[in-house]
């Protein structure tokens, strides 16, 4: 699908492709998400022959970027979105749905199945199931926490009821088992044994307590920890959490680049990797990526 940026006023909402029986609780979270992180998973849109583009799925985001507009006017004067096919905008639309009845731990499960097993490739998985390819890799990362078992399936489980944000897997993953113990026991449990810990925050959340963590906690609470804590080393650790970082910032934001500094001792990787990122965005058509090649550019200047 063509990603697009559009002017709220270009969006033109039906009440037909609109999802009912609405949460109050659960858009006020959303709102709280895309003030903190931007808006993470684009809209779908369709081109309508009078003018204007139909939203096709994410009626529950344009309301919450709206009641951030009413006390921003300056917020969101651009919304990304995938555009697709007029004909096929219910089919869209019934689509999401099922990807969003579906639990973090099972979308994992089945991006694993549809690669390993069918063979599938995660681009054309991403596009199947309506997410983008970030997303998709938030799955991937899920799956290995499953796969490590533990307390790292135990905060999958969290993410499953909502306690814990699922799109920032890769926080958890970087943390080695001494050092998931290690912020368990000692920034998270309050003296509650770990144990005893996971059930009570998830039977909680069962039961309906909005007690919930926010990415930037689940960023915190696993950072500045003893090197012998994480799995890598310190620099590739700082690289990826940016990267991370501004994956979560909305999409098309103009960054400005400004000619990089010299730094005394920048490895040959650096400069192989600055001079790849020059290339990618002279040469790129796609917004998303020539984004992130800015992005990541003026990072390594």
């Amino acid at each position: 699908m063509k990603i697009i940026s559009l002017a709220p006023s270009e969006l033109v909402v039906s009440e037909e492709l609109s999802r009912s029986g609405n949460s109050k609780q659960f858009e006020e979270r959303l709102r709280s998400s895309i003030e903190e992180v931007g808006l993470a998973e684009p809209i779908k849109v369709a081109a309508l022959p009078t003018g204007g583009y139909l939203v096709v799925d994410g009626t529950m985001r344009l309301r919450a970027i709206a009641a951030i507009r009413e006390a921003d006017p300056s917020a969101f004067e651009k919304i990304p979105a995938y555009v697709t096919d007029y004909e096929r905008r219910f089919e869209i639309r019934f689509q999401t749905d099922i990807y969003q009845d579906l639990l973090p731990s099972q979308l994992a499960m089945l991006v694993e199945h549809l690669h390993k097993t069918e063979k599938v490739k995660k681009t054309d998985i991403a596009r199947y199931i309506g997410v983008s390819p970030a997303t998709l890799r938030n799955y991937t990362g899920l799956w290995r926490l499953m796969q490590r078992g533990g307390y790292f399936a135990k905060i999958v489980e969290l993410m499953d009821v909502g306690v814990i944000p699922s799109s920032n897997p890769y926080a958890w993953l970087r943390l080695t088992g001494d050092g998931l113990q290690y912020v368990l026991r000692e920034r998270l449990c309050d003296g509650v044994p770990i144990s005893t810990w996971f059930e009570e925050r998830i039977t909680a959340a069962r039961a309906g307590n909005t007690d919930r963590f926010t990415t930037y906690d689940v960023e915190s609470t696993t950072s500045g920890l003893k090197p012998e804590f994480y799995r890598e080393v310190e620099d590739l650790r700082t690289v990826k959490r940016d990267l991370g970082l501004r994956r979560a910032q909305p999409l098309f934001e103009d960054v400005p680049v400004s000619t990089p500094t010299p730094k005394p001792k920048q490895s040959h990787s650096v400069t192989a990797a600055f001079r790849r990122l020059t290339l990618v965005k002279k040469e790129t058509s796609e917004p998303v990526l020539k984004s992130a090649a800015l992005s990541l550019r003026k990072y390594l200047g």
